[in-house]
């Protein structure tokens, strides 16, 4: 007979994923890892829950499915819920089994908690385990965390069931394709566009995801468009492309790239993206047409002049047979990208420079190796100098701009694909929320090297303190010694100071027998600096020195 721990590894391993991640109780927990153990899914215990949630959604990524991550009741839960944000900000998918107590045994007493209160907002389901639907409840929680948009899921498993029997029914779910477009709206849609003389792409994730990045390059020939990427949409369109124009962030600041390109377009035409892949408000008054896959998502512009739901397909192959009548000029895409270059280059004077790391990284890594990155002014510049040519390799974080995403991110993602070559890049504020996980790198075997910022401040904010004019307060650190920090943990631990170091260091990290933390110590002031002409808040360095 089954027990209900079973069930659920079972489950995992029919998902293909073999490693679950988290901490456990002394009760029900320790039965499912007693499975994973019999099962062949392999338990890696984190420093703190919400890197197990993480961990668990990159693995189950890479593993063609939804994660799983474990935890206690009542604080475990509360600790997993932060990492579920995290990961329903970047999309990815796991299921977060949170121990409770057993039915009829709740009371104001012990850990116990409201965990469907704690995941209301976060979650795609919050369910509950019970013995005589235990094998139907896990296929559904992998299910709807393996929706058409991948998120976080609840499954709370009562302490009681650590022997229980399980019933093995499971009634499978046929998981409904997308919608046909309708040929009326289609036909409108497509003669708008067709009116439009210089048109602007924006193009999301769901393009690669039906398979249409082929397409994607021949339409913008076509209509003689430039395209703009959503930040999940990296690479679904060659951004080495003479039709590239930027990544569409889609926030406030009055002097990003993609507002040059909207601002001498007469249509924008959004392929497979929505509305949570911006950071503020759409705030253009040009005409906007949307091609979006589900009825229930958001649109990109918040109220377009012309939306077709479902698959994108259809339209994209009509709207492939309409010419421009003039065009968006790929000189003009030229001279654009390169008046807003210097405020993404290297500052002259400066002897180490982020700049540095990333031209050194993209140089090393294969076009196909993958990227994990977090928020920081880094993850500005990485959007205009790191180009992506092939989809689904690049993870920076998306609109969550999150802190303490790379080092467990990366943990998750190498587990599952442990020969791709990958790299993570990170800053001082973001490493030391994940310190504890070194230690599971090195007691894992995972072998990558991860690149530490080191400038000794929270200097992403700090450059807002002193943009707004107030006293810079607060936001010092001290400059951590991360690579010793990383020798103590069994791993390779290098200080680096100049670009020719950095070069040499990483080199030898890809043939390491263990993972090489490289503690970058970039120049600080010119790091804090390029904050303002980065972001896109002011128009050049010398507009931040002024502010200051």
């Amino acid at each position: 007979m089954t027990t209900v721990p079973e069930i659920l590894v079972d489950r995992a391993w029919e998902e293909g994923v073999r490693h679950f991640f988290g901490l456990p109780s002394s009760g029900v927990l320790l039965h499912v890892l007693e499975a994973g153990r019999r099962r062949g899914v392999e338990f890696v215990s984190t420093a703190h829950e919400s890197s197990a949630v993480i961990a668990a959604a990159y693995n189950g990524y890479f593993s063609g499915s939804a994660g799983l991550a474990i935890g206690i009741q009542g604080p475990g839960a509360g600790n997993m819920v932060s990492g579920a944000v995290n990961v329903k900000f970047e999309r990815k998918p796991v299921v977060c089994v949170c121990e409770c107590p057993a039915a009829g045994d709740f009371g104001n007493w012990g850990q116990q908690a409201d965990h469907p209160g704690l995941f209301k907002s976060t979650a795609g389901a919050c369910l509950r385990i019970k013995p005589q639907a235990a094998a139907q409840t896990v296929h559904d929680a992998f299910r709807i965390a393996s929706g058409t948009r991948l998120g976080p899921v609840l499954l709370e498993l009562p302490r009681n069931l650590g022997t229980s029997v399980a019933d093995p029914d499971v009634v499978a779910v046929a998981t409904p394709g997308l919608p046909e477009p309708a040929p009326d709206k289609v036909e409108a849609l497509c003669n708008a566009v067709a009116s439009f003389q210089r048109p602007v792409i924006i193009a999301g994730d769901d393009v690669r995801q039906e398979g249409l990045t082929t397409a994607l390059v021949e339409l913008a020939d076509t209509l003689q468009a430039v395209v703009l990427v959503t930040m999940d949409g990296r690479g679904v369109f060659p951004e080495i492309h003479p039709r590239f124009g930027c990544v569409y962030i889609g926030t406030a600041p009055p002097h990003t790239l993609y507002r040059s390109f909207l601002e001498e377009a007469d249509g924008v035409l959004v392929i497979g993206a929505d509305g949570r892949m911006k950071e503020a408000r759409w705030d253009s008054d040009i005409p906007v047409c949307e091609l979006v896959t589900c009825p229930q998502f958001a649109a990109l512009s918040d109220t377009p002049q012309w939306r077709v739901d479902g698959r994108l397909r259809p339209t994209v192959e009509r709207l492939s047979r309409r010419q421009s009548r003039e065009g968006f000029p790929i000189s003009r895409i030229a001279e654009l990208r390169a008046a807003a270059a210097p405020r993404f280059a290297r500052p002259p004077a400066a002897q180490f420079a982020v700049q540095d790391v990333i031209a050194i990284t993209r140089e090393q890594l294969p076009v196909d190796g993958l990227l994990f990155a977090e928020t920081g002014v880094f993850q500005s510049m990485l959007e205009h100098l790191w180009p992506v040519v092939v989809p689904d390799t690049f993870f920076g974080s998306t609109v969550g701009r999150t802190m303490g995403l790379t080092i467990p991110a990366l943990l998750g993602a190498k587990l599952a694909c442990p020969l791709r070559p990958m790299v993570g890049f990170t800053t001082d504020g973001s490493a030391l929320m994940r310190l504890g996980e070194l230690e599971v790198f090195s007691r894992a075997g995972v072998v990558a090297p991860l690149i530490v910022m080191n400038d000794g401040a929270l200097g992403t904010i700090q450059a807002q303190q002193r943009f707004q004019g107030l006293p810079s307060y607060g936001l010092q650190l001290q400059r951590v010694d991360f690579a010793s920090i990383a020798r103590t943990l069994g791993l390779n631990g290098v200080v680096v100071e100049t670009p020719e170091e950095y070069t040499a260091a990483l080199r030898q990290s890809w043939d390491a027998q263990s993972a090489t933390l490289i503690d970058c110590r970039i120049d600080p002031q010119a790091y804090r600096d390029s904050f303002m002409p980065a972001t896109g808040m002011g128009p050049s360095m010398d507009s931040f020195e002024s502010s200051g």
